[in-house]
């Protein structure tokens, strides 16, 4: 045992993955012998939520401080720079294996109660490599408690095409409607630095927004392509928002491709927000992979 916790090999085909108990978290995925998502070592805890899985939110909630239900609650502010709660409650709890195969393996793990956040919630994370499409993500939350829960899911991967800087890579977003914490409305950029509906390189720009994705229910994609490796990752999945990072604190290495159910504050906001009522669940599902 480690500060990753367990660490699970699966393959398939040409995809070999590398995933922790720990943040049920994705430490490396390649295929045909090339990294597609910035990896770390499973002993040594990653920087910058280095693909967890975030739940019962993800991204931010202002000041930690929260009203659900005519009543105010308080979360442990655990970004001091944005004065916020980020990224939920368990990217750095040690979940517990289920089931495993060699292509397939689910964690699963208990949220108990706590001042900040009083509701019962059983999680289960499943990655599932196909030889085809690549590795299949599915995070559940069941509400086991006697009260309506809030609730947000997403996942933190860093997209990569070899460990090529992004500088050199095109890139292809499904949208260029930027999420405003301010207004709390949406809004097509202006500013055409952050508008990649057209493919074109990363350059120098320097991403760090929510984004709305198309009609939800409808698969998206957000894709990257090396010239230099001959190589295209993806991430596909069918969630109404998308934080984009270019990864400045991991050298530009790869870009943090977030699918969340809800976008920064929903806890205050209620944009997007999932009241998950006794006894009801609720599923994502994305996928990553590379040609």
């Amino acid at each position: 045992m480690h500060s990753g916790g367990k660490t699970i090999h699966l393959q398939a085909g040409h995809y070999e993955a590398k995933i922790v108990t720990v943040g049920a978290g994705l430490a490396e995925l390649m295929h045909r012998g090339r990294h597609i998502v910035i990896p770390h070592k499973p002993e040594e805890m990653p920087q910058a939520h280095l693909g967890k899985v975030l739940v019962p939110w993800p991204n931010r909630v202002a000041d930690g401080s929260y009203q659900h239900n005519g009543k105010t609650f308080q979360l442990a502010v655990n970004d001091p720079i944005s004065h916020t709660a980020i990224h939920g409650l368990l990217a750095w709890r040690d979940w517990q294996i289920n089931q495993q195969s060699a292509s397939e393996v689910s964690l699963m793990i208990f949220l108990p109660p706590s001042y900040g956040y009083p509701f019962s919630l059983l999680v289960e994370t499943t990655y599932r490599l196909d030889a085809i499409s690549g590795l299949h993500i599915f995070i559940t939350a069941l509400n086991i408690g006697d009260e309506s829960a809030p609730y947000g899911s997403g996942a933190h991967p860093y997209l990569t095409c070899g460990l090529e800087k992004i500088d050199s890579c095109t890139l292809t977003l499904p949208t260029d409607e930027v999420f405003d914490i301010d207004t709390l409305g949406t809004h097509r950029v202006e500013n055409t630095a952050l508008n990649f509906t057209t493919p074109r390189p990363v350059a120098a720009t320097q991403i760090d927004h929510t984004f709305k994705t198309p009609v939800s229910g409808r698969e998206w994609e957000v894709s990257m392509f090396s010239a230099t490796k001959n190589m295209t990752t993806y991430l596909r999945c069918d969630q109404p928002w998308l934080q984009i990072y270019s990864g400045e604190k991991l050298h530009r290495l790869g870009l943090a491709v977030e699918p969340m159910t809800c976008p920064p504050d929903a806890f205050n906001s209620g944009i997007s927000l999932i009241s998950l009522a006794p006894g009801e669940m609720h599923r994502m599902h994305f996928l990553i992979g590379a040609e």
